[in-house]
């Protein structure tokens, strides 16, 4: 972009228009951890809830451990420390875990504003206590392997706060937005992998660029619902996913692909489930307890864990 063009928007216009976006690439840093620096090194940059550093808080691999560490809190007296007498008192958890189909965990944002919840409370809170919290809430909803799944991403956000980075976001220098852009775009795709960058983040991405070029953003909402469901009448199917990739990314569009294809498959399943159910409360040669046994062994060979509760729920059992 060239200094004309900026100059042409006015500095005061353009820091409204981009004040979100520019919060997610350098917001002001959390309370130091002990042992940490209040101020970040020279050179280094701050993305969203930064932790500071790189080498203060290394990141764990992922296990789902839900003990308390020792010295430390367990993860019910944390809960219970942040969201009944400290500074989430009164809030209930934000965002939320993502798809989840028993082995794989989809990318979503609000698995997103879930993590950065609960990065505001650093300071009252360690980010290994963080940890073994949210390991301990992603097993009482997913089970162990989705709170592995989800501690695999947690730890690879946390080290993508703990990131250096080169180009420095400086509101008084615009022009050097779109180095600082393609920097984090980079380092974001690095450590988290594209799938869960363009989930986290594709849509701000996407909002500071088309503002740098001068041209309207979509909001998230027409980003998302726009798109969603079937080709509209006269569209093949492959037609109407090239239009989904030229408007949203191919990381996003074969995201939302691949959700809709999974939600395809939870429906043609519990219209099975249906089916059966209403052939076992058909059947004359059962009694009212037989067909109550005969239905839940049914729900127990076809759908397990949080699933089986799930299914349970929306076929009224």
């Amino acid at each position: 972009m060239t200094g004309q063009r900026i100059g042409a928007w006015g500095a005061a216009a353009l820091g409204v228009a981009v004040a979100v976006v520019i919060l997610a690439l350098r917001p002001s840093p959390p309370p130091a951890l002990p042992g940490q620096a209040t101020t970040p090194p020279q050179g280094s940059g701050w993305s969203l809830l930064a932790l500071g550093g790189g080498a203060d808080a290394p990141v764990r691999p992922a296990a789902a451990d839900t003990a308390a560490p020792a010295g430390g809190r367990s993860p019910e007296q944390l809960h219970d420390d942040l969201f009944t007498d400290g500074s989430l008192r009164g809030a209930a958890l934000d965002g939320g875990w993502g798809p989840w189909d028993g082995q794989r965990l989809l990318p979503s944002r609000d698995l997103r504003r879930r993590f950065d919840q609960l990065l505001t409370t650093l300071g009252e809170s360690q980010t290994h206590e963080l940890r073994t919290l949210l390991g301990w809430l992603a097993r009482r909803d997913l089970g162990p392997q989705g709170a592995d799944a989800v501690l695999s991403v947690w730890d690879r956000y946390v080290q993508l706060q703990q990131q250096r980075y080169q180009h420095e976001m400086d509101l008084q220098r615009p022009d050097q937005w779109p180095q600082v852009l393609q920097e984090r775009q980079r380092v974001r795709r690095d450590v988290l992998g594209a799938p869960w960058a363009e989930a986290f983040y594709g849509a701000e991405e996407r909002a500071f660029s088309q503002r740098l070029q001068g041209t309207p953003p979509a909001t998230e909402a027409q980003t998302t619902t726009d798109w969603l469901g079937p080709p509209p009448a006269g569209v093949s199917a492959a037609a109407w996913q090239r239009q989904r990739v030229n408007a949203l990314g191919a990381e996003a569009a074969e995201r939302l692909l691949e959700e809709e294809r999974l939600q395809a498959e939870w429906t043609a399943r519990l219209d099975n489930a249906r089916l059966a159910i209403e052939r076992i409360a058909r059947a004359p040669e059962l009694s009212p307890q037989q067909r109550q046994a005969t239905t839940q062994q049914w729900l127990d060979q076809h759908f397990q864990g949080t699933d089986k509760l799930r299914a349970s729920a929306l076929l009224g059992l």
